[in-house]
């Protein structure tokens, strides 16, 4: 792979890393579930089967919001184009001059009107 291809797609994974570590972590959680649930489904089947509908609604509400939570931060989802432009703004914020740091201070500018005044 070539050089511009590697950095299109660190700018890429970069620009998405909040989606991704989102899409790693339901994951991660819904096979955790996944195994729990299925040692509890057979250890109440054995004992106490009327029982075993409890533990699957629980089951099923908490595999079912993790999928809506990750299927709704794809609506930020960036494409390669836009990858790049985002991390520029990222990173323009994070490495903002000092001006706009000094305007935080109030007291620094006491005659400052509102824009009514």
């Amino acid at each position: 792979m070539g050089i511009f291809t590697k950095l299109g797609i660190a700018a890429f994974i970069a620009a998405n890393a909040k989606i991704l570590f989102r899409l790693v972590v339901s994951s991660a959680i819904i096979l955790i579930f996944n195994v729990l649930y299925s040692k509890y489904e057979a250890l109440l089947l054995v004992t106490n089967p009327e029982k075993l509908f409890i533990p699957l609604y629980i089951y099923t509400a908490i595999v079912i919001s993790l999928i809506v939570w990750t299927l709704l931060s794809f609506k930020w989802f960036s494409s390669f184009r836009e990858a790049e432009k985002k991390l520029e703004v990222t990173n323009s914020y994070k490495n903002k001059p000092n001006e706009y740091e000094k305007i935080k201070d109030i007291s620094a500018y006491p005659k400052l009107k509102r824009l009514k005044d």
